[in-house]
């Protein structure tokens, strides 16, 4: 089961090498104030999917951080019945 999961990564980083390198094309990604950035389209794509992978860490990180921790402790019983 191991050979054949190392088999799959394999033939995936080829496929998508492969995707990379059909897609060396140079792309003009037009910025503010008549500024162009002429890069090609598969180092452009890494570097947007690098960045949304990076932004949604962060918000799950943030997410993550304010919460309170767990404990093991009873939650607390209301004093009062609860009134429709």
């Amino acid at each position: 089961m191991n050979i054949l999961n190392w088999v799959l990564r394999i033939l995936v980083f080829l496929l998508l090498l492969g995707l990379a390198a059909r897609n060396s094309d140079p792309v003009t990604v037009r910025l503010f104030f008549g500024n162009e950035w002429r890069i090609e389209l598969s180092v452009l794509l890494f570097i947007l999917f690098f960045a949304g992978a990076l932004a949604g860490g962060l918000a799950g990180w943030s997410l993550a951080r304010g919460r309170k921790p767990a404990t093991d402790e009873p939650s607390p019983v209301p004093t009062q019945p609860v009134v429709d």
